[in-house]
């Protein structure tokens, strides 16, 4: 037996053969048409082409604001390319001379456009065939009836092993037969991460020997040891059935009692869920949860490669608030920037150019108040159905809050006069996730009706992490335990509550060391819902209080690591 080492991104056991997943690799129905046919699709074919259009305008102004002449005249270009006369006219006449289904025949008419340049002895010509692949995907997802042309196609459960997986990937991938994943590329915080324990996919990343691993036709992915296993035998498959039984009952099953609402010790404690999609929040219980702590919207977007109108947005936000049963759900608006905004574009053309880094949040936002607009409006004929909450990302300054504010209480009176109801009172919450910020969090409480503690974001700029680096290790590094509890004394002081949303609160040692200088409110990932529940309903906050000065006197990470996971130890287990 063979085993290879990698990174948990998430936890499962799962056995089965391997699916080599390649980017980009689009799957075309292919079938003939009827003459009776040949209208509807076309107009399919219109309709692809007008949404496209729209998108791609919508980037290019984005890249126009915020970039430059250069990257803006890329996105010029595609707009040309995906109205272009000729190619429409091609893929008319190729339907009709050969009685190709429209999805097709526009597949083989860009084929040949790229098989052309790639001839062509100018570098200048052949680079634009990542242009050509760019707006060939993205009409063919909006030619799909059922959004599944630019998904593998997968004919049996398999575990998927690919270079890297972004979030537009995972979208596209049916869940019902992905076992796992494993890449040579991604971090424990990437968005495709955060995806794939939302969908209890077992996850290890970090794997160089790629190509070795889909040499075998099955294999065992212990993403809870960080193993996978080659060359396996009937003896070790039965060592690990019960394991890989019992996992799959725990993914079929997100959560069978009621969390809990109270420590051990009977101090009041609020266990919130993260989600970001529909479906997510269809498959929950209401009577089982607390409410939704974090909707992450950008994840709508993701599933359309676009952003999606006022009009769909709002069917979205309401079915959400329907189905919670006026429990208190918060809507994050957009926290575009980094790689979400790049997933959710689906540029290749702009994958590698890292001047969108610093861009992002409710600055972005307002930096496009069309966007924003929308969006707020959506929300606020939403609210209308249950119990909302608005939180704002990535806050670096008060001004920020101060305008979006003035932005909503327009929109309020818009609705207004327009007779569409929509809650009066909605609170308004700001998350804690920049340096910057928490110089400002006494004036800022004036402003907003709750903090919420954004860690992944925090770690990355208080400690300069990259993105895709696993940031665990840096859960209980001094500088974040003592921004937090700087967090929770301006809002004690303002008598607004705070909570942490990011995945420090899934971690069982963090998750001591959070209760013990005081969070009392947190919101986790489905697939963490049941194990944090659990553990909230053993701490002892009395006894757990003593750690607050060691923790807060701190010097190094492996000093609060090392008291917290003795206490869990001693205390929980």
């Amino acid at each position: 037996m063979k085993t290879i080492k990698g990174v948990k991104i998430s936890s499962g056991v799962v056995s089965g053969p391997i699916f080599y997943f390649e980017r980009g690799k689009l799957t075309v129905p292919k079938h003939f048409i009827r003459e009776e046919d040949f209208d509807s699709e076309l107009e399919r074919f219109n309709t692809a082409i007008r949404k496209s259009k729209n998108e791609l305008t919508q980037v290019r102004d984005l890249v126009h604001n915020h970039l430059d002449e250069d990257h803006a005249r890329i996105i010029e270009a595609q707009l040309l390319a995906v109205q272009d006369e000729e190619m429409i006219t091609a893929v008319r006449e190729l339907m009709v001379r050969e009685r190709k289904n429209v999805t097709w025949a526009y597949f083989d008419v860009m084929d040949d456009y790229e098989k052309l340049l790639l001839k062509t002895l100018s570098q200048f010509f052949k680079e634009r065939t990542v242009d050509l692949k760019d707006i060939k995907k993205r009409v063919i997802y909006h030619l799909s009836h059922e959004k599944d042309v630019i998904q593998p196609e997968i004919l049996k459960p398999s575990i998927i092993v690919a270079e890297k997986m972004s979030p537009s990937d995972l979208m596209h991938i049916d869940h019902k037969l992905t076992l796992g994943i494993i890449t040579r590329y991604g971090g424990v915080d990437s968005h495709a991460g955060i995806l794939a324990r939302a969908f209890r996919v077992p996850y290890i990343s970090n794997i160089n020997r790629i190509q070795e691993i889909v040499s075998y036709s099955e294999i065992i992915l212990d993403a809870d040891n960080e193993t996978i296993l080659l060359d396996i035998t009937d003896d070790i498959k039965a060592s690990y059935e019960s394991r890989i039984q019992d996992f799959r009952s725990h993914r079929d099953n997100i959560i069978s009692d009621k969390v809990a609402n109270s420590t051990k010790d009977g101090v009041p404690y609020h266990i919130f869920l993260n989600a970001g999609f529909v479906d997510e929040v269809k498959a929950m219980d209401p009577a089982l949860i607390q409410g939704i702590g974090l909707f992450r919207t950008e994840f709508l977007c993701i599933e359309r490669n676009s952003i999606p109108d006022e009009s769909d947005q709002f069917q979205a936000y309401k079915a959400v608030l329907e189905k919670m049963n006026d429990l208190p759900v918060v809507f994050r608006v957009y926290d575009f920037g980094r790689d979400k905004l790049l997933a959710m574009l689906d540029l290749e053309i702009l994958q590698e150019d890292h001047i969108f880094d610093e861009w992002g949040g409710i600055g972005f936002l307002l930096d496009n108040p069309e966007i924003l607009k929308a969006q707020l409006r959506a929300i606020l004929r939403a609210s209308a159905y249950g119990n909302t909450q608005i939180m704002l990302p990535l806050v670096m300054f008060v001004e920020e809050v101060v305008r979006t504010k003035e932005i909503l209480e327009a929109i309020k009176s818009e609705l207004k006069r327009e007779g569409l109801a929509f809650a009066e009172n909605i609170e308004l919450g700001a998350m804690i996730e920049t340096s910057s910020v928490l110089e400002e969090l006494d004036e800022l409480a004036k402003h907003v009706d709750f903090f919420s503690i954004g860690t992944n974001d925090l770690a990355l700029y208080l400690l300069g992490s990259g993105r895709m680096t696993d940031l665990t290790k840096n859960y209980y590094h001094p500088k974040i335990f003592r921004a937090i509890d700087k967090v929770i004394k301006a809002g004690n002081k303002a008598g607004i509550p705070v909570d942490v949303c990011g995945e420090m609160a899934s971690d069982p040692y963090a998750l001591i060391g959070l209760t013990a200088i005081g969070i009392r409110s947190i919101s986790v990932s489905s697939s963490a819902l049941a194990a944090v529940s659990d553990e909230v309903s053993k701490i002892d906050v009395q006894q757990c209080s003593i750690l607050v000065d060691s923790i807060l006197s701190a010097d190094d990470t492996f000093t609060i690591y090392s008291q917290l996971k003795k206490f869990y130890h001693e205390q929980l287990e």
